[in-house]
């Protein structure tokens, strides 16, 4: 720095704490690719590259929608009494250009599409089928109505209608893929034309969570219901028959930034946030990337997972139950025991998080099998019991990954308003390098998220103030006035680098 100064001739108290950039928000866990084999690693850090964003971006979605594809046609059973639905909910978290989209695009615009293709392929012809039907039952009914005329006025009572008088349910297009997350849509699409679930995607994932009550009061608990796959009945107001959902499972993946968690995390902790995993990894530097993806392979490879049926039990559909393998029981045991003991010293979103620690390491252990299962050439037949290495893999995630994630996601959005606005200026600070704030012109003219008055403004610096940020007042206000200005301490830039 100017006149041989740095910061080694500071006391250490003056150092100023650059860790408010980030609210001293834990670092995030490297993504675990090894976890994923060879083959699904490999393409996972080819993907990434080629959207110059982190493994997480793109292993997210990829979990999420192959818990979507196997869907209802395989449950993780851990014991008798006790089985879980494959689909995982997860969430992307990072700033506005930090690739999560772009991560997420291999998944969702290159591998679902050909699926979706095939499930539609005899659509057409089921349509007209249905057109047919329907205008027979119009023709019944046209007959029915004039038969009522007549015996009306020859006085004779009038004949019941025939059964089959209306028409079929149109059939649904079938589909893997929704945004539209009503609650009416969705039950049409698991009641007819996605028996084995949906993969709902949102990419700003803040709205649906925040304003998923707007337009319908039980919309929350429907979305709460959405992740067991138990039966459900949506009643209809203009129509006389309910829909009845089989298994209403659903996963999702969308994003968010993190400014938006504090206020996705309002709400009362009713478990739905616990049910989602939360990816917020740091943001890489833009660059070209060196390899291209192979999309050949993880076509084929979820083509495989989508061939994979649902039974016929005695009232319909049900899912083939895989167990786990024996030899992996006390590894669940042990993870159980672990999520309960560091619930012990949590508390609110996070003791939720980890309550829902060993139901998550089920389903992803069902999911690593079947990953790894479909990646292989040969032919196979889908793994029948869950591998202790599965579980183990999946034990790994939760523990060593999920777990951190959500202390960081939660962990941000529990900071008091003013050490996140405090962040917010610290950041604009560090981007600008001003030698002085003003808070008239702050207000005025920079106009920050969350510092657009006064008492925000002064609320923030006194965070940073006491972070070391500042040098002192040479003329310190008069009593009663608040202070208006303040000078950057020079040894910030050294200590930003």
């Amino acid at each position: 720095m100017a006149d041989g100064f740095t910061m080694n001739d500071m006391p250490a108290a003056d150092i100023p704490d650059i860790r408010i950039l980030n609210l001293h928000r834990r670092q995030p866990p490297a993504f675990p690719l090894h976890l994923f084999g060879e083959r699904w690693g490999r393409w996972i850090k080819d993907a990434a590259e080629a959207a110059s964003a982190p493994h997480d971006y793109v292993g997210g979605p990829l979990l999420a929608a192959g818990s979507a594809v196997i869907g209802n046609a395989r449950w993780a059973q851990a014991y008798p009494g006790w089985d879980e639905p494959p689909h995982l909910w997860v969430c992307s978290v990072g700033d506005s250009g930090g690739s999560k989209s772009p991560g997420a695009d291999p998944v969702l615009k290159r591998i679902i599409p050909p699926i979706e293709r095939e499930l539609q392929r005899d659509f057409p012809d089921r349509l007209r089928e249905w057109q047919a039907a329907a205008e027979i039952s119009k023709a019944k009914r046209e007959t029915w109505e004039a038969e009522v005329k007549r015996a009306a006025k020859s006085g004779n009572p009038p004949p019941l209608p025939p059964r089959d008088m209306e028409p079929p349910p149109a059939p649904k297009a079938p589909a893997l893929r929704s945004n539209d997350a009503t609650i009416e849509v969705v039950a049409e699409h698991l009641a007819g034309g996605a028996p084995k679930g949906l993969l709902m995607v949102r990419d700003e994932l803040a709205g649906h969570l925040v304003g998923m009550n707007a337009y319908n009061d039980g919309a929350r608990a429907f979305w709460l219901e959405s992740y067991g796959g138990r039966p459900y009945r949506v009643d209809r107001k203009k129509h006389p028959l309910p829909i009845n959902v089989p298994h209403l499972s659903c996963a999702w993946w969308g994003g968010t930034q993190p400014a938006r968690l504090q206020e996705i995390m309002e709400a009362a902790d009713d478990g739905l946030l616990a049910r989602f995993m939360w990816l917020w990894p740091d943001s890489l530097p833009f660059d070209l990337p060196k390899n291209t993806p192979d999309m050949v392979f993880p076509v084929a490879a979820f083509m495989r997972l989508h061939a994979l049926q649902m039974q016929m039990g005695p009232e319909g559909l049900a899912p083939v139950l895989v167990p786990l393998a024996a030899e992996a029981l006390n590894d669940m045991r042990d993870l159980a025991r672990d999520m309960q003991a560091r619930q012990r010293f949590a508390g609110g979103l996070m003791s939720s998080a980890l309550g829902k620690g060993r139901g998550l390491a089920l389903r992803l252990s069902l999911i690593f099998e079947f990953l790894w299962w479909c990646a292989d050439d040969g032919m196979r037949p889908p793994p029948a019991s869950i591998s202790r290495r599965a579980f183990a893999a999946a034990a790994a995630f939760v523990a060593d990954y999920a777990m951190p994630m959500a202390e960081r996601s939660y962990g941000d959005a529990a900071a008091p308003k003013a050490d996140r606005d405090a962040a917010t200026l610290a950041r604009w600070i560090a981007a600008n390098r001003p030698d002085e704030i003003h808070g008239r012109v702050l207000q005025r003219d920079v106009r920050l998220p969350g510092l657009s008055d006064a008492e925000s403004i002064r609320a923030a610096a006194a965070v940073l103030d006491g972070a070391g940020w500042f040098l002192p007042a040479i003329k310190p206000p008069s009593p009663g006035r608040p202070r208006v200005a303040w000078a950057i301490n020079p040894a910030l830039w050294e200590a930003i680098g």
